[in-house]
């Protein structure tokens, strides 16, 4: 398979489209990447899931809290940004991700609900990648926590083992936490 590339000379600036400096299931900005794009300039951007777990038995948040500007399904930094102006616990799903600190990166985040599908989606490569890491967590067949609200009493989480977001648990259920960062 060719990539086809086009340079773009614009006054003095040149502009390559086309070329791509990483891959889906590298080891590379902190973690192993699983999504991959690149925006109007031709500059490549991403997003990276944390080597490994950072708790099993977690709570989203308090139960009954309705959190504001926290239901975006894709941009799960200011859904976290939104949680914990409103919580101030670090201690949960959230605080947990904001907190991580992985391979000399800071600025992890709980996933939106589509980021993890998107995980779900890219899963061999990145089951792969994380295989090859020694001391790396897989990603469970379990069900993770995502930064995306439902309501004021529940919060989506994603079925590792049915591959499908769903929210019929409350926000004081125990279940998995898995950190992600965007470059």
């Amino acid at each position: 398979m060719k990539l086809l590339t086009t340079i773009i000379l614009l006054g003095s600036s040149i502009i390559v489209f086309g070329q791509k400096a990483h891959f889906i299931g590298e080891h590379a900005e902190g973690g192993i990447i699983y999504y991959l794009y690149q925006d109007s300039s031709g500059k490549e951007h991403g997003l990276v899931v944390s080597l490994k777990n950072l708790g099993r038995d977690v709570e989203w948040g308090p139960k009954d809290k309705d959190v504001e500007n926290c239901a975006s399904t894709w941009d799960g930094q200011s859904n976290t940004q939104a949680i914990l102006m409103a919580t101030r616990d670090t201690s949960k799903a959230a605080g947990l991700c904001d907190s991580y600190s992985g391979e000399g990166y800071d600025d992890w985040y709980l996933p939106a609900i589509y980021e993890l599908q998107t995980i779900n989606m890219n899963l061999f490569s990145v089951e792969k990648a994380l295989d090859a890491i020694e001391g790396a967590d897989e990603i469970e067949m379990n069900l993770y926590w995502s930064s995306t609200q439902s309501n004021a009493a529940s919060a989506w989480f994603f079925s590792f083992y049915d591959s499908k977001p769903t929210n019929y648990y409350d926000k004081t259920s125990k279940t998995l936490v898995r950190a992600v960062r965007s470059f």
